[in-house]
């Protein structure tokens, strides 16, 4: 498969009063044509940063670039004019946001808000994008849809307003779904639907996605390879079934230990990991998860940040992983 969107070296600060928040720190990932990869790690590891990023809505200030690059079909999208990245959000790149009711404009109509991006990305006129809209809350299981289109978000289930965010997300057939957390909101049964839709709906318009999670449960069946952040920095990638098989990077296997599991005796105990996330405005020198890293040796401390190949196409960032693959 050819490569659609190709993150290189992104860093992403922001300047704060108390000092310079590190929230993304040299994060480099690809996706293929039609692929599903997720970015998965606890709250505050930069996921959602590195997404926001690509399509440049950090805010500025206190937030800014520094330093990366972003190719998205061929195209260097860090380097764009303003005028030129307000027509690839959307159009070629759209993004499903973590809570639908602080995405979604309360004061206008469902129908408006689906409408405003066909009229100015597919040209359409305002009766075309008013079919468009309707079939589109069809095909993300909203029924009655010449009915609710004249509806507000307030109107919604939490459920049916992250629909309306899907219908949104595909309603320009982007290349590329960013999908952030989509279904945090939700209940499990939801839960379960909704990931099943984005799935049967992008493969049907053979579109890439981006999944972030802090749930590693979750991406075991939709997403071919996975990306493991924290503190900033991927520590660990690869195929989806060697990071749930054989995790290398005593992050990861903290996450998977965390997930109720149903092979599991009733009475196991989930482990949490120990500790706290570091300072990411004076983070360690040496690796990031030290402190918390029952493995972890004197030159943990001291060695900084590299991902090493510990088997085809698996990476991790862990000293002592790396060490047994090389001298073990």
């Amino acid at each position: 498969m050819s490569t659609l969107l190709e993150v290189k070296n992104l860093s992403t600060y922001f300047y704060t009063q108390d000092g310079v928040v590190k929230a993304v720190q040299d994060v480099s990932y690809e996706v293929a044509k039609g692929e599903t990869i997720a970015l998965v790690g606890e709250s505050g590891c930069g996921k959602t940063v590195s997404a926001l990023s690509i399509v440049r809505l950090i805010a500025e200030p206190p937030g800014k670039i520094v330093s990366g690059q972003v190719m998205f079909d061929g195209t260097d999208l860090l380097k764009l004019p303003q005028d030129d990245i307000r027509e690839v959000r959307g159009a070629k790149i759209s993004m499903i946001f973590q809570e639908p009711m602080t995405s979604l404009n309360p004061v206008l109509t469902i129908g408006r808000q689906l409408t405003e991006a066909l009229e100015l990305h597919q040209r359409m006129n305002k009766k075309e994008a008013l079919k468009e809209a309707i079939r589109l809350l069809k095909l993300v299981g909203i029924p009655h849809g010449e009915r609710r289109i004249k509806d507000y978000p307030h109107h919604f289930s939490g459920g049916m307003r992250q629909r309306v965010m899907m219908a949104m997300a595909i309603s320009c057939q982007p290349q590329l779904i960013i999908a952030d957390e989509p279904t945090t909101a939700v209940d499990v049964t939801i839960q379960a639907q909704l990931l099943q839709m984005i799935r049967e709906i992008t493969d049907r318009l053979g579109t890439s996605v981006i999944l972030i999670t802090h749930n590693l449960g979750i991406v075991a069946r939709y997403a071919s390879r996975v990306y493991v952040m924290y503190a900033g920095r991927i520590v660990e990638h690869g195929p989806a079934a060697a990071i749930y098989h054989n995790p290398r990077h005593p992050y990861t296997v903290g996450l998977l230990a965390s997930v109720p599991r149903l092979d599991e005796a009733r009475k196991m105990r989930l482990e949490p990991i120990k500790g706290q996330p570091p300072d990411l405005i004076a983070p360690p020198v040496g690796c990031a998860f030290c402190p918390r890293c029952s493995q972890a040796d004197s030159q943990c401390q001291t060695n900084g940040h590299q991902l090493v190949e510990v088997e085809p196409g698996h990476f991790t960032a862990c000293g002592v992983v790396c060490k047994e693959a090389r001298y073990g």
